[in-house]
Formats: C-alpha cells, sequence, structure tokens
C-alpha cells in the first residue's frame, strides 16, 4: 500500500477493503489521496473519506453535504444508496468520490485501523450478557501479578490495577472505530501497555465496531435476556455475540467458554470444529476443563476450591458471590491461555482487587446489616446476585433488595425482575434506576406488575433512606441496577416543568449526580 506519513491512496484503501462500486470508478480516482477517515461530519479535513454509517438514532446520509463543505474527498455510503439520498449538488458530484460498500460499518473500522496503527501485543475480549466488567478486571489484574504490563477497557473506562485512566464512565461498553483504535495505538506506543483485557458489548459486535482488531483470545460467560429492544430476538441477541469467536478470533487463539450455559455449549462445539483451542469452565456436572467444586463464604470475600485441568486446587479470593466465582475461571481460563503458567494464575487469584459496584460492600451498619451495591440490571444478573448473597445472610437475618428498570430500554424485563426480586428476596423495595424520558413511577408500576408484595419505595433517595431505616442485624441490603454509576439519567425539563425538546421533537435527558454507595453512606452518618 503506497503510504506518506499518514496519506493513502484510495485505490490502495479500495483494494484492501472495498467491496461494491466506485463513482467515478477511473484509474484518476484511484491516485487521489486520502488523509484521514472519521464517520462524524464535524470532524472532516481537507481530503478524508467520510463514512455516512446508519445510525440507531441519526443516519449519516443526513451528513454528507456537511461532510463535502468541510472538504471530504471521498465518501462512502450503504450499497444500494441512490444519488439523491446522498445529497451532493451537481458540482460536488464532479468532485467528490462516492463509495457504495458493502458493509460500511466494518469498512470504516478497517480504515481506521489502517489510519491509527498499532495495538498491545496481546489483546483478550469478553463478551456475554453479565460478567464483563468483572472478568476482564480480573484478567487485568491476573496479567499484572505475572508482571505484564496490563490494562482493562470497558464500561469502567480505561483501568490498570491500581490506578484509573479515565475519570469518565464509558458512553458505551465498546468504543467506536476510530476512537478504540486511537486508543490502542497509544497505548503500545506511549504507555507501553503489552496487554489487554476489554469487552465486547453486542451492539459493537453487530455494528461491526471491531472489525479492525484480530483477539488472541475471546471468552463467552453468558446468554440472558436483555437488549431485546435492540436485537429483537435472543436468536439475534446471540448470533451478534458469536461474531467475536467466529469472526474477530484468530483461528490459533484460545476461546475461554462457559458451557453451564446452554448457547456457550455451541459456541465451544464451533470453535473446536473450526480447530480453535477451547478452555471450558463451569459445573462439575459439565465435565470442564476449570470448575469450583466448593466455595466457602466469608466476610472478606470467599474460599474457593477449585479444578483446573483436573488438579485440585484451593484459594482464597477477596470478592464475595458465587458468580464472581464464575467470572473468575473465566480471567483464570484467559490468562492460562494468554501464557501464565498455572500456578501463577492461581495465586494471583488472591491479589484481585474489588471491582467497583460489582457485589461491592458499600457499608457495614452498627448492628452488624450489611449493604452491598451492584450493578446487577437484568433478570438473570439480579437472580444471581440474590443467589450469590443469601449465604451471607445472617440467622434470623433477611435479604433485602433494591432495585429500579432503565427507561427507554427493554420492557418485558421489568415484571420479570418482579418476581425474580420476591421469589429471592424477603424485602423488595422498588425504585428508579435511570429513568431517562419515561415516567418514573410507571417503570415501577410495571415492575410491581410481576411482584405483588414488594413496596413501591419511591425515588432512589427516599428508597435507599426507607431500607437503610428497615435494616435489623444480620441482614443484607442488596442495591442493584446502577453499581459504578455516579449519575442517574433523567427527563430534562424547563423552568415551567415542560420536557425539554431536540430539533427533532425528541425529548431531552440530562445526566444529575447520584452515586449509591456515597448515598447510603451518607444516610447511614445520619441514622
Amino acid at each position: 500500500m503506497c503510504r506518506i506519513g499518514t496519506h493513502m491512496r484510495l485505490g490502495d484503501l479500495w483494494a484492501k477493503h472495498g467491496s461494491g462500486t466506485l463513482q467515478p470508478d477511473s484509474a484518476e480516482t484511484k491516485e487521489l489521496f486520502i488523509f484521514g477517515v472519521t464517520d462524524d461530519s464535524r470532524d472532516v479535513r481537507y481530503g478524508y473519506l467520510f463514512c455516512a454509517l446508519p445510525g440507531v438514532k441519526e443516519n449519516g446520509l443526513a451528513f454528507c453535504s456537511q461532510a463535502a463543505a468541510k472538504g471530504a474527498q471521498a465518501i462512502a455510503v450503504p450499497e444500494g444508496t441512490l444519488d439523491e439520498a446522498v445529497g451532493l449538488n451537481e458540482y460536488e458530484r464532479e468532485k467528490i468520490v462516492v463509495l457504495r460498500v458493502r458493509d460500511i460499518r466494518a469498512f470504516y473500522a478497517r480504515l481506521a485501523a489502517d489510519f491509527h496503527p498499532g495495538r498491545p501485543g496481546m489483546i483478550a475480549a469478553v463478551t456475554g450478557t453479565n460478567g464483563k466488567t468483572s472478568t476482564v478486571c480480573f484478567l487485568r489484574d491476573l496479567w499484572g501479578e505475572d508482571g505484564r504490563s496490563a490494562v482493562s477497557l470497558g464500561t469502567l473506562g480505561l483501568q490498570a490495577r491500581d490506578k484509573r485512566h479515565s475519570n469518565l464512565e464509558a458512553g458505551l461498553t465498546t468504543y467506536d472505530a476510530k476512537t478504540l483504535h486511537i486508543m490502542l495505538g497509544e497505548l503500545e506506543r506511549r504507555h507501553g501497555i503489552t496487554h489487554l483485557a476489554m469487552e465486547a458489548s453486542s451492539h459493537a459486535l453487530d455494528q461491526q465496531r471491531l472489525a479492525g482488531v484480530t483477539f488472541d483470545a475471546a471468552g463467552f460467560t453468558n446468554l440472558t435476556q436483555d437488549h431485546l429492544d435492540y436485537h429483537e430476538t435472543m436468536e439475534a441477541y446471540f448470533q451478534a455475540k458469536v461474531t467475536l469467536f467466529d469472526e474477530r478470533l484468530r483461528t490459533d487463539g484460545v476461546a475461554v467458554i462457559n458451557i453451564s450455559d446452554t448457547y456457550g455449549v455451541q459456541v465451544a462445539s464451533a470453535m473446536t470444529a473450526r480447530g480453535t483451542t477451547v478452555i471450558s469452565y463451569g459445573d462439575a456436572s459439565d465435565n470442564a476443563d476449570l470448575v469450583v467444586r466448593e466455595r466457602i463464604p466469608h466476610v472478606q470475600g470467599q474460599t474457593l476450591k477449585v479444578s483446573v485441568f483436573g488438579i485440585p486446587y484451593e484459594v482464597d479470593a477477596p470478592v464475595a458471590g458465587s458468580f464472581q466465582a464464575e467470572n473468575i475461571l473465566c480471567a483464570l481460563g484467559l490468562a492460562i491461555g494468554t501464557n501464565v503458567p498455572v500456578d501463577r494464575a492461581i495465586a494471583g487469584i488472591s491479589c484481585l482487587a474489588p471491582v467497583s459496584g460489582r457485589l461491592e460492600l458499600a457499608a457495614v451498619l452498627a448492628n452488624g446489616a450489611a449493604v452491598y451495591v451492584d450493578y446487577a440490571h437484568t433478570p438473570d444478573a439480579l437472580d444471581n446476585v440474590l443467589r450469590s448473597l443469601r449465604p451471607h445472610v445472617g440467622t434470623n437475618g433477611r435479604l433485602h433488595a433494591l432495585f429500579g428498570c432503565g427507561g427507554d430500554r427493554d420492557t418485558k424485563k421489568r415484571p420479570i425482575m418482579g418476581r425474580i426480586a420476591e421469589e429471592l428476596a424477603d424485602c423488595v423495595w422498588v425504585t428508579d434506576d435511570n429513568p431517562r424520558t419515561e415516567d418514573p413511577d410507571m417503570i415501577r408500576r410495571e415492575i410491581l406488575s410481576g411482584a405483588t408484595r414488594a413496596t413501591n419505595a419511591g425515588s432512589r433517595p427516599e428508597a435507599l433512606e426507607l431500607a437503610l431505616s428497615k435494616l435489623r442485624s444480620g441482614d443484607v441490603l442488596v442495591v442493584a441496577g446502577k453499581g459504578h454509576e455516579d449519575y442517574q439519567v433523567v427527563l430534562q425539563r424547563d423552568l415551567s416543568g415542560q420536557p425539554i425538546l431536540d430539533s427533532r421533537g425528541r425529548p431531552t435527558t440530562k445526566k444529575i449526580a447520584f452515586s449509591d454507595p456515597n448515598v447510603i453512606r451518607e444516610i447511614i452518618a445520619a441514622l
């Protein structure tokens, strides 16, 4: 490929990544230099290639004329797009090359990788409905204990073991393609990072944001109901997850799969068939490579008796919960699969750092009642966290669950989560999560339709104050749904109380400061 600094010939880019048509398709066209690529028309500079990506809320086609005005040399649009939809005037059509691309999202991600090269030598990705954040943090720590320069990237942002390298929560679990590749290159070149553990969301996989990355190892935690507002069916949701293994994982890489999950069994079978090494984990009955034989809960976490390829080990893990034990197994498999010796990986488990908002012990009241904060916001996650903490409830103690459901998201799970909470907890307090543009009380009522004995506890501050006031000796309160988040997303209103609308007449939202652990501690201090 002809490359001068960051300039690339359009013909070379098209030969490497293109699938579709060029307009005009000529030798002169292919000699044009492209100086950069973006999917944001506001970032277009002279000689850039603008990719008009279809979005959930916006369509990039609406910004082609703006990109042209800012100096775009070429514009990529989805295959089949009519000239009228591109919106260029007659003069612009003479000057600007239009690329009609079969898979424009993947095309953009691969271009981003070309214009922003470099990456840590070892990259592992974890996908699944629940457990991604904990698993990548645990893997980062296991690599670190083995002397590797490692960071994790995902919902909690960019983190080393004892340091946050971003003070902002990630807006997305997995970043957009260009941001991701800029970060990968900088991590390698400027910061000497050799190992990266990152989350791979179903949205990112479906939208091909990771199409420019080849992974050395990949983990699958589980698949349960979530994001059906986007994927619509569980099969479509599953197929998005499978993309990580079928398309992004090196054939000679390592797949670490939870075979206690029925979807995981399918992934493991597919990987075995294509010749990829599989390390399985799960229940003893599954004949998995990695198994927790016994879990002994205690105040500071749990003692795990595990079997690793048939050999027994015992180790103290400084994190609570059966599902965290599963996440540790996934991280353990990924560490072993990326050349950490088994004995060192096992020893590293005792040094794992607690993960923010993942079964985080937020406070212990004077009477001994414990309060945990967790990110559980799906039916399966709520089920897991309540079952995991039941053994920590004292004699004659009660298990309390306080949670809500996000607005403008999957509504089907609301009554399901209400039913699960009522079945597994002794006291259920239904409150707000991130209501966004929906009526908070209506969301609570939808949850309560599946939980006849639960209490509509009002807003989150009110609910926390009420639930904390009811805790007795031996009780455990799980505050679920928001975990590490230090804000709530609410409807934005004007001074008269009316919703503020955007240019298209849609209600807007804003973030307000709200941290479950901080509010919990403030309330307890005032009791």
